[in-house]
């Protein structure tokens, strides 16, 4: 690999996997970095591990092959061996605080390897204020250079959807880009301009970008609130949600979401939170984000009781139910901070044994859940039915094919609007016009 035309991308879940695919088929050399013996292993002999991202395992194996990929869990070696580094590991939630230790520890490793006119990026998604205040002042304090002055730094947000992610970053979104200084800037947004179609967004400074990306989160978490609150309201009413949506989406300026059992995944669940951190350091009461959150946490207990009281109301007994979807989102397998486990534990506590079903999760991130990608074994003898997650394959299912596999008459909670429209028996749904 030639050092000048070598990129290190530290972390490889599906953005940095993506985002290393989408470099190495536009002819730079790429070191994939992960702390992850077993998953870098994996991928370094070729294993499939990408199978729901076009393009990404293809690239790496072509790239193995042609030796300009590899992984490796040797941060430091991974800094010492390319010009561009970008991060993109993440930063969870502790007690809905957020947890810098990933970010930290990889601008240290990367502060040990850095060398004058390296680059450095960070496209994770953070709290505002992270690159400058915990990057920048981590690789400095390792490394005693400087940025702008000895080294480039710049943010750079991640803006991809699960499972068009190479396509996005190549063909679907412009790129958003930000420096420390003006070098940064430019030699960042240069970077970038050879794989992103769409461009490139040249923000003023590096917390503008920081919220940018956050700002996108926002936008998804307070309308996906307001969804689920109108749909329970319109549900009180007796009115039907999903005519009503249908016809105020005709308008070109209303864009109502779907309502749902609550938001999962790592993005839209946390980014309010990073808001909310910096906000209270800077005494700014955030009341949108805070009801927001509030509406949309309390969904999976909503679609519980909801449940419930179909089986009181139709004088049934509730012993075992199915979950179908453990994805926080269809046609995906990752299973992070998804609603159904809320809903599983709010199950589990009414003494109710629970059979969950998935087409794409086959490992759950919870040991205490198992899954089944059989959906006729799943259903088998079940009282009930909670649909979580809106998968392709469920929008073939109606009330008839539901009550075959099960071998009951089992009550359905549709909590994504998956059966709206079907011929139904005992199925209620979040914005279904009452029972």
């Amino acid at each position: 690999m030639q050092r000048e035309s070598t990129v290190a991308v530290y972390g490889l879940g599906r953005v940095g996997a993506s985002l290393a695919a989408v470099m190495l088929r536009h002819g730079f050399s790429v070191i994939g970095v992960d702390v992850d013996k077993d998953k870098v292993d994996r991928i370094n002999s070729k294993e499939k591990i990408f199978s729901l991202e076009p393009h990404v395992d293809e690239s790496f194996e072509k790239g193995i092959e042609e030796g300009t990929f590899r992984a490796t869990v040797d941060l430091k070696w991974a800094s010492e061996a390319s010009k561009y580094k970008i991060i993109t590991v993440p930063v969870p939630l502790v007690l809905k605080t957020p947890d810098f230790t990933n970010i930290k520890q990889a601008s240290e490793a990367i502060g040990k390897g850095i060398k004058k006119g390296d680059v450095l990026i960070v496209e994770s998604s953070v709290p505002v204020g992270t690159t400058r205040q915990v990057v920048a002042k981590t690789v400095s304090d390792v490394s005693g250079l400087k940025p702008e002055d000895d080294y480039l730094l710049g943010y750079s947000p991640e803006r991809i959807y699960e499972g068009r992610a190479v396509y996005d970053i190549e063909e679907n979104y412009p790129k958003v880009v930000s420096g420390y200084g003006k070098n940064s800037l430019e030699e960042i947004a240069q970077l970038y301009s050879k794989v992103a179609k769409k461009g490139v967004i040249k923000m003023s400074s590096i917390e503008a970008a920081e919220l940018e990306k956050l700002a996108e989160g926002l936008y998804r978490d307070v309308n996906i609130a307001l969804a689920n609150e109108l749909a329970l309201f319109a549900q009180r009413l007796g009115v039907d949600f999903w005519e009503v949506r249908n016809a105020a989406n005709s308008q070109p300026y209303s864009n109502i979401h779907k309502p749902g059992a609550g938001v999962g995944g790592n993005c839209i669940p946390v980014y309010p939170y990073y808001v909310l951190h910096t906000a209270n350091r800077l005494g700014f009461h955030f009341r949108l984000v805070e009801s927001a959150r509030w509406v949309n946490e309390r969904m999976p207990l909503v679609v519980v009781s909801n449940f419930v009281e179909l089986f009181i109301l139709n004088k049934k007994s509730l012993r075992t139910a199915a979950i179908l979807g453990l994805a926080f989102r269809g046609d995906t397998d990752d299973d992070r901070l998804s609603p159904s486990y809320d809903i599983i534990d709010r199950l589990r506590a009414l003494n109710v044994t629970v059979k969950v079903h998935d087409p794409y999760v086959k490992k759950p991130s919870r040991s205490d859940v198992q899954v089944s990608n059989d959906l006729t074994e799943t259903l088998a003898k079940t009282d009930g039915v909670i649909m979580v997650t809106d998968h392709s394959v469920y929008k073939d299912l109606d009330y008839d094919k539901i009550a075959k596999m099960s071998g009951n008459d089992p009550i359905i909670y549709d909590a994504r609007g998956i059966l709206y429209g079907k011929p139904k028996i005992y199925v209620l749904g979040t914005g279904y016009k009452g029972p």
